[in-house]
């Protein structure tokens, strides 16, 4: 389980102004809630938020004031037209507790069907939702690709599952090799080809 230290300010006001300004300074707005215990509102530094989302870290120790709180970053909110973060949801936890939790799944290894055959890696799941204790929370998924040939697939199915529960559908393909476009194209011409060129020698056996 990996853990992050967060340095939050506490916010006292709420004014859609003040929210501009924090953007300005590099900070955003965000709001901490623990189960029924009223939200309170602070504010975080964007550069440290990003680096918490780049990482592998699950489990945040939220630091506001002379307070820290275990936590989850639950929500993010984005600007829809450039995509930047501007809000923030951290969720209260405690360690005893179950918690949902999304997974990352590295891929690792060169597919045999890719190097070989001229196949394409397709990946189609990048996180497994997962239900445990936050001292469980798997880092990653790590998913090995080297024996997978033309047509060969991994599933969630093929996943190991230790003090969790996956919650995604274990039929879920993860990573598959498929032929690349044209492939089909170029065999059928190959396979008329050698056709006609039998029928040739046929004929001129006759």
């Amino acid at each position: 389980m990996a853990n992050y230290k967060l340095n939050t300010q506490l916010r006292t006001d709420i004014h859609k102004s003040v929210n501009k300004q924090l953007r300005k300074e590099g900070k955003i707005p965000a709001v901490y809630y623990f189960h029924r215990e009223n939200p309170i509102p602070l504010s975080v530094d964007l550069k440290e938020l990003r680096s918490i989302i780049h990482s592998n870290a699950h489990i945040i120790e939220l630091h506001m004031g002379d307070n820290k709180q275990i936590c989850l970053l639950k929500d993010l909110q984005h600007d829809p037209v450039t995509d930047e973060i501007i809000h923030a949801d951290f969720m209260g936890i405690t360690l005893k507790e179950d918690i949902t939790v999304n997974v990352p799944i590295v891929v690792e290894g060169s597919a045999i069907g890719v190097r070989d055959f001229g196949g394409v890696l397709a990946q189609h799941l990048w996180e497994v939702e997962v239900k445990c204790k936050a001292t469980s929370i798997p880092d990653n998924f790590t998913v090995n690709v080297s024996a997978l040939n033309i047509g060969d697939s991994i599933t969630v199915s093929d996943l190991t599952a230790e003090n969790f529960e996956i919650l995604t559908s274990i039929k879920n393909s993860i990573v598959s090799v498929v032929k690349a476009t044209g492939m089909k194209l170029e065999e059928d011409e190959e396979e008329v080809e050698e056709e006609e060129e039998a029928e040739e020698n046929a004929d001129g056996k006759n």
